[in-house]
Protein backbone atom coordinates (compact mmCIF):
# COMPACT_ATOMS: atom_id res chain seq x y z
CA UNK A 1 0.00 0.00 0.00
CA UNK A 2 1.52 3.31 -1.08
CA UNK A 3 1.00 6.74 0.43
CA UNK A 4 -1.98 7.74 -1.74
CA UNK A 5 -3.76 4.43 -1.06
CA UNK A 6 -3.14 4.82 2.67
CA UNK A 7 -4.60 8.32 2.67
CA UNK A 8 -7.60 7.10 0.71
CA UNK A 9 -8.37 4.33 3.21
CA UNK A 10 -7.94 6.67 6.17
CA UNK A 11 -10.41 9.07 4.54
CA UNK A 12 -12.88 6.25 3.91
CA UNK A 13 -12.66 5.21 7.56
CA UNK A 14 -12.78 8.85 8.68
CA UNK A 15 -9.67 8.26 10.77
CA UNK A 16 -6.49 10.09 11.58
CA UNK A 17 -3.32 8.30 12.71
CA UNK A 18 -3.30 8.04 16.50
CA UNK A 19 0.09 8.86 18.05
CA UNK A 20 -0.90 7.23 21.34
CA UNK A 21 -1.26 3.93 19.46
CA UNK A 22 2.02 4.38 17.60
CA UNK A 23 0.31 4.50 14.22
CA UNK A 24 2.93 5.20 11.57
CA UNK A 25 1.77 3.31 8.49
CA UNK A 26 4.36 1.77 6.18
CA UNK A 27 3.91 3.23 2.67
CA UNK A 28 6.99 1.83 0.94
CA UNK A 29 6.00 -1.29 -1.09
CA UNK A 30 9.67 -2.21 -1.59
CA UNK A 31 10.17 -2.37 2.19
CA UNK A 32 7.15 -4.67 2.46
CA UNK A 33 8.64 -7.02 -0.13
CA UNK A 34 11.97 -7.06 1.69
CA UNK A 35 10.31 -7.92 5.01
CA UNK A 36 8.30 -10.73 3.41
CA UNK A 37 11.40 -12.05 1.65
CA UNK A 38 13.33 -11.98 4.93
CA UNK A 39 10.63 -14.07 6.58
CA UNK A 40 10.97 -16.63 3.80
CA UNK A 41 9.18 -19.95 3.85
CA UNK A 42 7.53 -20.71 7.18
CA UNK A 43 5.62 -23.79 8.26
CA UNK A 44 2.69 -23.07 10.54
CA UNK A 45 0.98 -19.80 11.34
CA UNK A 46 2.57 -16.35 11.16
CA UNK A 47 1.46 -13.74 13.70
CA UNK A 48 1.36 -10.12 12.58
CA UNK A 49 1.29 -7.60 15.43
CA UNK A 50 -0.37 -4.26 14.77
CA UNK A 51 -1.24 -4.67 11.08
CA UNK A 52 -2.94 -1.26 10.88
CA UNK A 53 -4.22 -0.82 7.34
CA UNK A 54 -2.65 -4.01 6.07
CA UNK A 55 0.39 -2.91 4.07
CA UNK A 56 2.45 -5.80 5.42
CA UNK A 57 -0.63 -8.03 5.71
CA UNK A 58 -1.13 -7.81 1.96
CA UNK A 59 2.45 -8.87 1.30
CA UNK A 60 2.22 -11.81 3.70
CA UNK A 61 -1.07 -12.98 2.17
CA UNK A 62 0.33 -12.74 -1.36
CA UNK A 63 3.30 -14.85 -0.22
CA UNK A 64 0.86 -17.58 0.82
CA UNK A 65 1.33 -17.47 4.59
CA UNK A 66 -1.27 -18.79 7.02
CA UNK A 67 -1.74 -15.51 8.88
CA UNK A 68 -3.21 -14.29 12.15
CA UNK A 69 -3.24 -10.54 12.85
CA UNK A 70 -3.84 -8.83 16.18
CA UNK A 71 -4.88 -5.18 15.98
CA UNK A 72 -5.75 -2.80 18.81
CA UNK A 73 -8.06 -0.56 16.75
CA UNK A 74 -11.57 -1.97 16.38
CA UNK A 75 -12.17 0.11 13.25
CA UNK A 76 -9.04 -1.21 11.55
CA UNK A 77 -9.80 -4.78 12.67
CA UNK A 78 -13.19 -4.60 10.99
CA UNK A 79 -11.62 -3.17 7.83
CA UNK A 80 -8.93 -5.88 7.74
CA UNK A 81 -11.54 -8.62 8.25
CA UNK A 82 -13.47 -7.31 5.25
CA UNK A 83 -10.42 -6.84 3.03
CA UNK A 84 -8.63 -10.07 3.97
CA UNK A 85 -11.25 -12.76 4.65
CA UNK A 86 -8.59 -15.48 4.75
CA UNK A 87 -6.74 -13.79 7.64
CA UNK A 88 -7.71 -14.51 11.24
CA UNK A 89 -8.05 -10.97 12.62
CA UNK A 90 -8.22 -10.46 16.39
CA UNK A 91 -9.00 -7.17 18.10
CA UNK A 92 -6.83 -6.77 21.16
CA UNK A 93 -3.62 -5.64 22.83
CA UNK A 94 -0.75 -8.03 22.10
CA UNK A 95 0.89 -7.18 25.42
CA UNK A 96 -2.11 -8.18 27.52
CA UNK A 97 -3.99 -10.87 25.59
CA UNK A 98 -3.45 -14.55 26.40
CA UNK A 99 -1.59 -15.84 23.32
CA UNK A 100 -3.22 -19.24 23.74
CA UNK A 101 -6.58 -17.61 23.01
CA UNK A 102 -5.45 -16.26 19.62
CA UNK A 103 -6.44 -18.38 16.57
CA UNK A 104 -3.43 -20.12 15.03
CA UNK A 105 -1.47 -20.43 18.29
CA UNK A 106 1.25 -21.63 18.75
CA UNK A 107 2.90 -19.42 16.14
CA UNK A 108 6.05 -20.35 14.28
CA UNK A 109 6.94 -16.83 13.09
CA UNK A 110 6.14 -13.19 13.76
CA UNK A 111 6.20 -10.15 11.46
CA UNK A 112 5.42 -6.57 12.39
CA UNK A 113 5.89 -2.90 11.77
CA UNK A 114 5.91 -2.47 15.54
CA UNK A 115 4.50 0.61 17.21
CA UNK A 116 7.58 2.15 18.86
CA UNK A 117 5.87 2.41 22.24
CA UNK A 118 5.52 -1.38 22.60
CA UNK A 119 8.66 -2.54 20.79
CA UNK A 120 10.90 -3.51 23.71
CA UNK A 121 8.12 -5.23 25.65
CA UNK A 122 7.08 -7.13 22.53
CA UNK A 123 10.59 -8.52 22.12
CA UNK A 124 10.72 -9.55 25.76
CA UNK A 125 7.32 -11.26 25.36
CA UNK A 126 8.70 -13.30 22.47
CA UNK A 127 11.40 -14.57 24.84
CA UNK A 128 8.76 -15.98 27.21
CA UNK A 129 7.86 -19.72 27.26
CA UNK A 130 4.48 -19.22 25.57
CA UNK A 131 6.32 -18.16 22.40
CA UNK A 132 8.95 -20.92 22.39
CA UNK A 133 7.52 -22.13 19.08
CA UNK A 134 8.52 -18.91 17.29
CA UNK A 135 11.55 -19.75 15.17
CA UNK A 136 11.85 -16.42 13.40
CA UNK A 137 10.62 -12.83 13.80
CA UNK A 138 11.06 -9.97 11.33
CA UNK A 139 10.33 -6.72 13.14
CA UNK A 140 10.53 -2.97 12.58
CA UNK A 141 12.11 -0.81 15.29
CA UNK A 142 13.31 2.70 15.87
CA UNK A 143 16.83 2.64 14.43
CA UNK A 144 18.50 3.44 17.75
CA UNK A 145 16.73 0.57 19.47
CA UNK A 146 17.55 -1.84 16.64
CA UNK A 147 21.22 -0.94 17.01
CA UNK A 148 21.11 -1.62 20.75
CA UNK A 149 19.22 -4.87 20.26
CA UNK A 150 21.83 -6.21 17.84
CA UNK A 151 24.92 -5.04 19.77
CA UNK A 152 26.88 -7.69 21.66
CA UNK A 153 30.42 -6.39 21.28
CA UNK A 154 30.54 -3.85 24.10
CA UNK A 155 30.34 -0.08 24.17
CA UNK A 156 27.47 2.32 24.74
CA UNK A 157 24.92 0.37 22.63
CA UNK A 158 25.57 -2.87 24.52
CA UNK A 159 23.38 -3.49 27.52
CA UNK A 160 20.31 -5.05 29.08
CA UNK A 161 18.24 -5.10 25.89
CA UNK A 162 20.63 -7.16 23.78
CA UNK A 163 21.72 -9.38 26.67
CA UNK A 164 18.20 -10.34 27.78
CA UNK A 165 17.36 -11.42 24.22
CA UNK A 166 20.75 -13.08 23.52
CA UNK A 167 20.03 -16.46 25.19
CA UNK A 168 16.98 -17.10 22.99
CA UNK A 169 17.58 -15.37 19.65
CA UNK A 170 20.35 -14.22 17.36
CA UNK A 171 19.70 -10.70 16.12
CA UNK A 172 20.62 -9.24 12.73
CA UNK A 173 19.87 -5.78 11.37
CA UNK A 174 18.66 -6.08 7.78
CA UNK A 175 18.02 -2.57 6.44
CA UNK A 176 17.08 0.97 7.43
CA UNK A 177 14.11 3.12 6.47
CA UNK A 178 13.67 6.88 6.33
CA UNK A 179 10.79 8.84 7.89
CA UNK A 180 9.39 9.33 4.37
CA UNK A 181 8.64 5.59 4.20
CA UNK A 182 5.79 6.11 6.68
CA UNK A 183 2.58 8.08 7.06
CA UNK A 184 2.68 10.14 9.15
CA UNK A 185 6.44 10.67 9.09
CA UNK A 186 8.05 9.72 12.42
CA UNK A 187 10.77 11.92 13.88
CA UNK A 188 13.32 9.09 13.75
CA UNK A 189 14.79 6.60 11.30
CA UNK A 190 13.72 2.96 11.49
CA UNK A 191 15.39 -0.41 11.00
CA UNK A 192 14.16 -3.89 10.19
CA UNK A 193 15.64 -6.67 12.31
CA UNK A 194 15.41 -10.45 12.10
CA UNK A 195 15.43 -12.61 15.21
CA UNK A 196 16.29 -16.30 14.77
CA UNK A 197 15.72 -18.86 17.52
CA UNK A 198 18.94 -20.31 18.92
CA UNK A 199 19.28 -24.08 18.62
CA UNK A 200 21.29 -24.41 21.83
CA UNK A 201 20.30 -22.10 24.66
CA UNK A 202 22.91 -21.48 27.35
CA UNK A 203 20.71 -22.22 30.37
CA UNK A 204 17.32 -23.23 31.69
CA UNK A 205 14.39 -20.90 32.39
CA UNK A 206 15.21 -20.90 36.11
CA UNK A 207 18.83 -20.04 35.39
CA UNK A 208 17.69 -17.32 33.00
CA UNK A 209 15.87 -15.59 35.83
CA UNK A 210 19.16 -15.37 37.72
CA UNK A 211 20.99 -14.23 34.59
CA UNK A 212 18.42 -11.46 34.01
CA UNK A 213 18.68 -10.27 37.61
CA UNK A 214 22.47 -10.08 37.35
CA UNK A 215 22.37 -8.27 33.98
CA UNK A 216 19.90 -5.67 35.24
CA UNK A 217 22.00 -5.07 38.34
CA UNK A 218 25.27 -4.86 36.40
CA UNK A 219 23.90 -2.18 34.05
CA UNK A 220 22.15 -0.16 36.76
CA UNK A 221 25.03 2.30 36.66
CA UNK A 222 26.83 2.28 33.32
CA UNK A 223 29.72 4.44 34.52
CA UNK A 224 30.26 2.44 37.69
CA UNK A 225 32.43 -0.61 38.32
CA UNK A 226 30.52 -3.88 38.06
CA UNK A 227 31.33 -4.77 41.67
CA UNK A 228 29.61 -1.60 42.88
CA UNK A 229 26.53 -2.24 40.76
CA UNK A 230 26.19 -5.85 41.86
CA UNK A 231 26.81 -5.01 45.51
CA UNK A 232 23.67 -2.87 45.65
CA UNK A 233 21.59 -5.94 44.80
CA UNK A 234 23.53 -8.96 46.07
CA UNK A 235 25.81 -7.54 48.74
CA UNK A 236 29.57 -7.12 48.64
CA UNK A 237 30.57 -10.61 49.75
CA UNK A 238 28.33 -12.53 47.35
CA UNK A 239 29.13 -10.17 44.46
CA UNK A 240 32.87 -10.56 44.90
CA UNK A 241 32.52 -14.33 45.19
CA UNK A 242 30.53 -14.51 41.94
CA UNK A 243 33.01 -12.35 40.06
CA UNK A 244 36.01 -14.30 41.33
CA UNK A 245 34.38 -17.65 40.46
CA UNK A 246 33.72 -16.42 36.91
CA UNK A 247 37.20 -14.87 36.65
CA UNK A 248 35.81 -11.37 36.00
CA UNK A 249 37.76 -8.28 37.03
CA UNK A 250 35.52 -6.50 39.60
CA UNK A 251 36.85 -3.13 38.40
CA UNK A 252 35.43 -3.56 34.89
CA UNK A 253 32.34 -1.74 33.72
CA UNK A 254 29.48 -3.97 32.64
CA UNK A 255 29.76 -2.85 29.00
CA UNK A 256 33.16 -4.60 28.83
CA UNK A 257 31.86 -8.01 29.95
CA UNK A 258 30.86 -10.35 27.12
CA UNK A 259 27.58 -12.30 27.10
CA UNK A 260 29.21 -15.65 27.78
CA UNK A 261 30.81 -14.23 30.91
CA UNK A 262 27.44 -13.01 32.16
CA UNK A 263 26.12 -16.54 31.59
CA UNK A 264 29.04 -17.93 33.54
CA UNK A 265 28.41 -15.40 36.28
CA UNK A 266 24.81 -16.60 36.56
CA UNK A 267 26.01 -20.17 36.83
CA UNK A 268 28.29 -19.25 39.74
CA UNK A 269 25.65 -17.27 41.62
CA UNK A 270 24.24 -18.66 44.86
CA UNK A 271 20.98 -16.77 44.94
Amino acid sequence: MNISQTRQVLNELEMRPDKSMGQNFLVNPMAVRRIVNALGEVSGTVLEIGPGLGALTNGLVRAGHDLTAIELSETMSRWLTREYPGVKVVTGDFLSVDPGSIPGYPFTAVASNLPYNISSQTVFNLCEPQFDGVEKAVLMFQKEMATRLACLDGGRNYGRLSLLVWPWFTVEKLFDLDPGDFLPRPNVDSSVVILRRRKNMPFSRDEYAIFAKIVRAAFSGRRKKVINCLTRVFGKTESMAMLEAANIDPNLRAERIEPEKFAELAGKAKI
